[in-house]
């Protein structure tokens, strides 16, 4: 027996099995006691972030419905394809983007194009034409992607020799915001593609990223552009940033295609075990069943803008997916409408799908608002509205009246309302041209044509054919009646960034609402202001005849004022005054109101009416409406006239001073010209010196309402003094060989006082200013809800109700939260006599021989009326405008329940928009007329408007409703 070899083989293979065993258990237990104890919360919360997901689940809008409970906004089930980045998921995101792309093109859908950059061209869209909000909206995009560091490290780092942009000065801060919005969108999206590594879907080896990675974005383009399309990158491009975006507002999913059809989402539910990340949720999105039917006073969603990102972060909006309500009710009751959001902590697999929900939030919807509209009205007043603009600006445009030849061709613009008389609830308000506001409901379906239409309008094409079409012609220079013609600068102003910028309101804008926001003169229909302060300050009764010559003019008003064509009345009363729109009678009227109460007579009955406001009172809504107005609506009045000439004034003395014209001389300099205008010199007393002499001129016109009304100006030799002071100190400031020569500081004064004195202030205390009021005309610029808030409280009898639109708020079960009863801003005092004279003159304006008699002939209700054509500026044809038409109505006259106001920009006279006011009141007097007047044949009978059950893309068939689909089956069935 051998013992030692038997010791020998006691480790055999047994023993290395165990020992490899004990060897790897231990590395398992070392790691396992890594991995769940050193480590243990940082992988804890890894896979925490990695597999539990917060999924939004967005509330259903609250409804917005008209005063009978028709649903003018509401909120569908939809479906949405998302993805859901995971550390698996996104290891194929670019052959998972491919699949999706490929199922999209089949359905017919398309991945959201919710980035603003765009391509072919290279350019930004911002859904805005305001510079401001642009100019916010790009700085926040482009610092939102690291555009602000990059241009900080590779410029102003070495400039500034500062380590970070928190270190940077005001100054420098401007400076670098200046750098970023200079870097162009081809910079940006070349930028981006060397931001997000897009080499990556060329599935390079280790040793190719390296190389990528010393490669430009433009250089990597070209490497992709060799297997991908333009396109494809772009979506690429798109879907990374919209996945780095999400990722600022926690671990969510990402929106790829919003209100999916229900056919294509089963098809993605089929597929979904290929395709790595993705899913398919439901979700609510906004609809309006009539289109653009009120869209101006509905308004429109929109993403979260730029500048409001922390407002709306802090009240729990996901910025990067939710729509807020942009312009009218949806702006307006936001927070109502919006209902509360909930939330979905769910566990997810390595793909990125749902095994299980941890928490739910439920969501509540929106509360419903009711508005004061009617839909039937409200369709009648659009669609006479459209009707109107387009005969006159397509159809009927030349127009031979009082011995002239007019054209309405760019008629293309205007408004009307309708209001309740005693509660100043809007019945119908509408804005020509209009939009759909479904296109903003879902992103893609604002393609780029509709966006430029909207947003970013070819000026320049607009003013070329105008003038071709108009044959503009405009002075060769000012003053000569020698004329060329016009070019598009003379039409449209260019901006600071180079753009058009339509400074003379030519063109018409979709999203602008003419009824709340246009600011125009009145017109004639001013003359029913005019009457009320004259019977109200007893400068004259109902009674009172003037005799109206066909002109009227005294020392003090200078040129005649004459009646359109000419004509002369005779005899005339306030009743006929109105009727015939008596121009001479009316400017007595002012006259004698100037003579009895000074230059502010007439304003401050207009400032009872709500039309414009005492300008020393802070801005603020005459009206109460709900939704964006202006506010800026102005009646001549003397301290307004002050400011305002301070204001265009100093343009002209930079003219002046610079031709070295004297004001009496009409050829060739008579002084060496003097250069006050802003430089923006480097030398900083220089530039405060001109502003001296500016603030001199500006103190030279203060005259105060009581010198005015005396007829008092400011003192000559005052005036001459205190500028000369302040021109010398400029004059000795300039280098020597320049200040050589200058005339004397005194001779400089005295050219300006002469213009200040003579001309100037002259124009200011000129009770010519109260005539042009009293017609509507002059300084006058007001909204037309203004004026329809001021006829109805002349026509109630004094009381100025607050304008409504919205009658009560409910809840999602429909209970009413809030009522809202008519509220009173004013009881103006106008008395009963006053109020019966105004409406007899109204009224007879609908009788034979009254400015609106052709229309309203045979309309068997008694209504009144009031024509105005109102001038924009005296030569406005150089402009391509023409005179505004206005038209406002009342009815019945013996107990008024409605006022309708219409406006059409351009169309050359208010009696062609009368037909406007007719069309709402046989609608409004619908039942009365079938039942009191059978035989009574309406002019305007517009077929009820129908709802849509879903949007329809522009071109496409349009879907039939419940009951007409039923129809079709029934006669599909009943067809052999």
């Amino acid at each position: 027996m051998n013992l030692g070899n038997k010791k020998k083989k006691k480790f055999n293979r047994y023993t290395g099995l165990l020992l490899i065993m004990v060897v790897v258990f231990s590395l398992l237990i070392n790691q396992m006691f890594n991995l769940q104890v050193i480590h243990g919360d940082e992988y804890f919360a890894r896979a925490n972030v990695e597999f539990i997901k917060n999924i939004d689940n967005a509330a259903p809008r609250g409804e917005i419905m008209d005063a009978k409970g028709n649903i003018l906004a509401t909120s569908l089930q939809s479906y949405n394809l998302i993805y859901v980045d995971t550390t698996e998921s996104r290891k194929e995101i670019y052959t998972t983007i491919d699949k999706v792309e490929a199922l999209l093109e089949k359905s017919g859908e398309e991945i959201n194009d919710t980035f603003s950059l765009k391509t072919d061209p290279f350019r930004f869209e911002f859904n805005s034409d305001d510079p401001d909000f642009i100019r916010s909206a790009e700085l926040r995009w482009k610092k939102d992607r690291g555009i602000n560091d990059y241009l900080f490290n590779t410029i102003m780092r070495e400039k500034t020799g500062k380590s970070k942009i928190a270190d940077l000065n005001e100054s420098e801060t401007n400076e670098l915001d200046e750098l970023i919005l200079d870097f162009t969108p081809e910079e940006t999206y070349y930028y981006l593609i060397s931001f997000y590594n897009l080499y990556e879907p060329l599935e390079p080896t280790p040793e190719e990223k390296k190389a990528y990675a010393l490669k430009d974005g433009r250089e990597i383009h070209e490497e992709l552009l060799k297997v991908f399309d333009w396109d494809t990158i772009r979506s690429y491009l798109l879907i990374r940033d919209s996945i780095r975006m999400e990722s600022y507002s926690g671990s969510k999913a990402v929106t790829l295609v919003s209100n999916m059809s229900e056919a294509s989402a089963f098809t993605f539910m089929q597929q979904l075990s290929f395709l790595p990340g993705i899913d398919v949720e439901t979700n609510p999105i906004r609809f309006y069943p009539y289109g653009p039917m009120a869209a101006h006073v509905l308004g429109y969603l929109n993403p979260v803008p730029a500048k409001k990102k922390d407002y709306y972060l802090e009240r729990g909006y996901d910025i990067s997916k939710d729509y807020i309500g942009i312009q009218g009710i949806e702006s307006a009751y936001e927070n109502r409408l919006k209902g509360s959001k909930g939330v979905s902590t769910v566990e997810v697999d390595k793909n990125g799908r749902t095994v299980s929900e941890l928490f739910e939030l439920e969501t509540y919807p929106g509360s419903t608002v009711q508005l004061t509209l009617d839909l039937d009205l409200q369709h009648t007043a659009e669609q006479a509205l459209k009707d109107i603009i387009i005969r006159y600006s397509e159809e009927d445009t030349k127009h031979a009246i009082a011995g002239y030849f007019q054209d309405s061709s760019n008629a293309t613009r205007g408004a009307v309302i309708a209001m309740d008389i005693n509660t100043g609830n809007v019945l119908a308000m509408a804005s020509y041209p209009s939009y759909d506001p479904n296109i903003f409901a879902v992103p893609g379906r604002l393609t780029t044509e509709i966006y430029k239409e909207i947003f970013t309008p070819d000026y320049k094409t607009f003013a070329e054919e105008l003038i071709q079409e108009k044959n503009i012609r405009v002075p060769v220079e000012e003053g000569s009646n020698v004329t060329r013609p016009a070019t598009v600068d003379d039409l449209f102003r260019t901006g600071d960034e180079g753009n058009l910028e339509d400074n003379n309101d030519l063109y018409a804008k979709p999203l602008f609402n003419y009824a709340t926001q246009g600011l125009v003169p009145s017109g004639s229909t001013f003359k029913i202001v005019t009457g009320l302060a004259a019977l109200e300050e007893g400068v004259i009764t109902a009674n009172t005849i003037i005799r109206d010559t066909g002109s009227f003019s005294n020392d003090k008003t200078g040129t005649p004022i004459t009646n359109e064509g000419g004509g002369s009345y005779g005899n005339t009363d306030l009743a006929k005054a109105i009727a015939k729109s008596s121009n001479v009678y009316f400017s007595d009227v002012g006259y004698r109101l100037y003579q009895a109460k000074g230059l502010n007579a007439l304003a401050e009955w207009a400032w009872k009416l709500g039309l414009g406001h005492d300008p020393e009172e802070p801005l603020h809504s005459t009206t109460g409406i709900e939704i964006r107005e202006s506010i800026y609506g102005n009646v001549y009045n003397h301290y307004g006239k002050v400011e305002l000439t301070k204001k265009l004034f100093m343009f002209d003395v930079v003219e002046f001073l610079r031709a070295g014209r004297s004001r009496t001389s009409d050829y060739g300099p008579t002084f060496t010209p003097l250069d006050i205008g802003i430089d923006n010199s480097e030398i900083e007393t220089i530039e405060k010196a001109k502003e001296n002499i500016k603030v001199k001129i500006r103190e030279s016109l203060d005259i105060s309402l009581e010198e005015a009304n005396n007829y008092i100006r400011k003192d000559f030799d005052e005036v001459i003094e205190s500028l000369t002071t302040v021109i010398q100190e400029y004059i000795l400031l300039l280098p020597e060989e320049e200040a050589a020569g200058l005339e004397t500081a005194k001779r400089y004064a005295e050219e300006l006082a002469n213009l200040i004195v003579f001309d100037k202030s002259t124009e200011i205390i000129s009770p010519r200013n109260v005539l042009n009021s009293s017609l509507g005309q002059g300084d006058n610029q007001v909204t037309l809800l203004q004026v329809t808030n001021a006829l109805a409280a002349i026509a109630n009898g004094g009381t100025r109700y607050k304008t409504n639109l919205v009658s009560r708020i409910l809840d999602a079960e429909g209970n009413v939260i809030q009522e809202n009863e008519p509220v009173i801003l004013e009881e103006t005092g106008i008395t009963k006599a006053t109020v019966d004279a105004l409406l007899e003159g109204l009224h007879d304006s609908t009788k034979p021989g009254g400015g609106a008699y052709s229309v309203f002939k045979d309309f068997p209700i008694e209504s009144g009326g009031k024509t105005g054509t109102a001038t924009w500026k005296t030569n406005q044809e150089e402009f391509g405008r023409a005179a505004f038409g206005v038209y406002t109505a009342v009815a019945p006259i013996e107990n008024p329940e409605i006022v309708v106001a219409a406006i059409v920009y351009d169309v050359t006279r208010g009696s062609f928009v009368a037909p406007i006011s007719l069309a709402v009141m046989e609608e409004y007097f619908e039942d009365q007329l079938e039942a009191e007047f059978p035989d009574y044949q309406r002019q305007f009978d517009y077929d009820s408007p129908e709802p849509t059950t879903n949007y329809v893309e522009p071109g496409e068939e349009t879907p039939l409703n419940e009951e007409e689909s039923m129809e079709q089956e029934s006669e599909e069935e009943n067809t052999p």
